[in-house]
C-alpha cells in the first residue's frame, strides 16, 4: 500500500478515535477504544515517516520504527503532526548558518630575511654560557646575566662567576653586584640567626641552629664562598648538625651532615651519616643516591650498582635515571 493510502487510514482511525471519546458513555470503554485506535493510526503512520527519515537515520530500521511510533503514541491528538513537522523538518531544514570552531586566516607571506637567533634568549645554564662566550654585543651579554634571575641559584652563580671575566666593565661590575646581593642576603640572614641565638629557649635554639647550619651549607654549595672561607662555612654546618643529632636525631639533620662530609671529602663519615639517615626511616630517593656516590668516590662499583638499583623507580629524576642506565 503507498504512503496515501497509510496516511489516509490512519487519518481515518485517529477521527474515530476521537469519536469515541464523545459517542460512547462508559469511561473505561472511551479509554480503550481511543487507545487502541489511536495505537493503530500511529503504527500506520510509522512505515510512512521511517521513509521519510534522511538515509543516515535508516541504519537500524527497527530502532528508528519503535523511537516514531513510541514518540507519535505519546504525544496525544496531535503526535504525528508534532513528528512529522517537528522532527522531520528539523532534519531536513538544519541551521543554515553554523558557528564554525575555526577562525580562517590568509596564508602569511614568508619573511623577506631569515630570522636572528641570536635575538632569541636561550633560559638555560648551556645557552646563557653562550651568549656570554660568544655575543658581541655587550648588551646581549647583560640581558643574559638579567635573565639568570630565573634560574636555580646555583647554575645562576656559575654564569655570575664566568662574567667576573668578561672584557667589558658593565658587564663584570653587574655580575659582581648580582653575586654581593646574593651573598649578603645570606650573611644578614646569618647575622640575624646568631643574634637571636642569644637570647632563645633550648625549643627555639634547636631549630634556629638547624636554619643557621642550612645557611651555611647554603654558602658553600652555591659557591659564594671559596677556598679557605668555603671550609669555614662547612665545619661551622659540619659543628652545629653534629650537635643537633646528638641532642635529638633526624634524618634531615643526618642528611644534610652526610652532603657537609660529603663536600669536605669526608667519606667514610659522610657514608655513615647517610646510613643513619637511612635507618631513621628518610626516603630512599633521598639517600641512595648519595650512597653510590661514596662508593664510586672510593672504587667500590659493586655498591655504586647496588646503591643505585635501591634508588625507587617511581620517582622520575632524569639525572639519577641516566646514571641507572648506565650503570645497570
Amino acid at each position: 500500500m503507498g504512503s496515501s493510502g497509510l496516511i489516509l487510514q490512519a487519518l481515518a482511525a485517529e477521527a474515530a478515535a476521537f469519536a469515541g471519546l464523545f459517542y460512547l458513555d462508559d469511561g473505561l470503554a472511551q479509554l480503550v477504544t481511543y487507545m487502541t485506535l489511536h495505537a493503530l493510526a500511529c503504527g500506520l503512520l510509522t512505515p510512512v515517516l521511517l521513509r521519510l527519515l534522511p538515509a543516515r537515520y535508516r541504519g537500524s530500521p527497527r530502532r528508528a520504527a519503535a523511537f516514531l511510533f513510541t514518540i507519535q503514541f505519546a504525544i496525544p491528538f496531535i503526535g504525528s503532526l508534532g513528528v512529522a513537522l517537528g522532527v522531520l523538518l528539523a532534519l531536513y531544514l538544519p541551521r543554515s548558518t553554523r558557528e564554525l570552531p575555526w577562525q580562517e586566516i590568509d596564508i602569511p607571506e614568508l619573511p623577506y630575511r631569515p630570522i636572528d637567533t641570536e635575538l632569541q634568549m636561550f633560559y638555560s645554564e648551556g645557552g646563557l654560557q653562550q651568549v656570554l662566550r660568544d655575543a658581541a654585543d655587550p648588551e646581549k651579554r647583560l640581558k643574559a646575566l638579567i635573565a639568570t634571575r630565573q634560574m636555580d641559584s646555583r647554575e645562576a652563580i656559575v654564569i655570575l662567576r664566568q662574567a667576573l671575566r668578561d672584557k667589558t666593565d658593565d658587564v663584570r661590575l653587574l655580575a659582581y653586584s648580582m653575586l654581593e646581593q646574593k651573598e649578603k642576603t645570606l650573611s644578614h640572614q646569618i647575622i640575624r640567626l646568631q643574634d637571636a641565638l642569644r637570647t632563645a629557649s633550648d625549643e627555639q635554639g634547636l631549630i634556629l641552629q638547624r636554619r643557621l647550619a642550612q645557611l651555611w651549607w647554603e654558602m658553600a654549595y652555591l659557591g659564594l664562598a671559596q677556598g679557605g672561607l668555603q671550609r669555614h662555612y662547612l665545619e661551622n654546618a659540619r659543628a652545629t648538625l653534629l650537635r643537633l643529632v646528638d641532642r635529638r636525631p633526624r634524618h634531615g639533620d643526618y642528611h644534610l651532615l652526610g652532603r657537609v662530609h660529603l663536600q669536605l671529602g669526608q667519606l667514610d663519615d659522610a657514608r655513615a651519616a647517610f646510613e643513619q639517615a637511612q635507618a631513621l626511616n628518610a626516603p630512599p630517593a633521598k639517600i641512595q643516591p648519595y650512597l653510590a656516590e661514596v662508593a664510586f668516590l672510593q672504587r667500590d662499583f659493586a655498591n655504586v650498582r647496588h646503591h643505585l638499583s635501591a634508588c625507587p623507580s617511581t620517582v622520575r629524576d632524569a639525572g639519577i635515571e641516566s646514571l641507572k642506565q648506565a650503570w645497570l
